[in-house]
This record gives structure tokens, C-alpha cells and sequence, in this order.
């Protein structure tokens, strides 16, 4: 007869399998900024995480994408001036732009350009 540890360890085994199957995703964006000054940087973050990209001045801005549902291909992306000593995290703007599409301006102060590259892992895996 099992004991109820065995029972629980085997439990645990049978169902490791789909519960590792059933995690969520986060897919990774690379998005290609252009600052205010004309420089381009690569970033990437991961959904609802944030990039950072740092301006001449030394002033650091956020980048925080948000995938929308299927086929994954548009993004909003929300800029923020990050939090320093003295002043609050503070939203700049907002833009909307499309995977493999045109570089979208965000009209923020200070002007980003965004042009979105890659959403890696945006596919939700099926269960076997």
C-alpha cells in the first residue's frame, strides 16, 4: 500500500508535464529607437517590462511594450522618464506601431521614434 507522500510525489509527477505546458508567455520585443538627437539603439524587453535607453545628457527614458492579440503584430509602446532622486517616474507618451512596419514618432517631449523589429515567443505553445 502507498503511502500518502508516494501519493502525493506521483501526483506531483503525472502532472508536472502540464502544468510546465500550461505557463503563460512573455514575449521578448526588440524595438529600434531613435532619440532626440538622431541616434538609433536596439533595445529589447520583455511584455509590460521596460528597456531603458540613456541620452547624451545623461537623462535615462523607459520604453515599456505591450503585445496585442493575435497574429502579435501590433504594439503599444508607453514612454516614461525615469524615476531619479528628485522627480517621479513620469509618462512622455504613447505610440502604437506595427512588427516590421514603419518607424511610428510618439510627438513626446523629448521626440522618440519608434520602429518595432521582433516579438519573439509570441506564439502561445499547444499542450501534447
Amino acid at each position: 500500500m502507498m503511502t500518502r507522500s508516494a501519493v502525493v510525489l506521483f501526483a506531483a509527477i503525472l502532472l508536472a508535464p502540464s502544468l510546465l505546458s500550461a505557463q503563460t508567455y512573455s514575449p521578448v520585443v526588440t524595438m529600434r529607437v531613435t532619440t532626440p538627437d538622431g541616434t538609433t539603439q536596439d533595445i529589447s524587453a520583455r511584455e509590460s517590462a521596460v528597456a531603458t535607453v540613456t541620452l547624451k545628457d545623461g537623462s535615462v527614458y523607459e520604453f515599456r511594450p505591450t503585445v496585442h492579440d493575435e497574429p502579435f503584430s501590433k504594439v503599444t509602446v508607453s514612454i516614461f522618464r525615469a524615476a531619479t532622486s528628485t522627480e517621479p517616474i513620469a509618462s512622455v507618451g504613447e505610440l502604437q506601431a506595427t512588427k516590421g512596419g514603419p518607424t511610428v514618432d510618439a510627438k513626446s517631449r523629448p521626440n522618440f521614434k519608434v520602429a518595432i523589429l521582433t516579438i519573439e515567443g509570441a506564439q502561445a505553445k499547444k499542450s501534447s
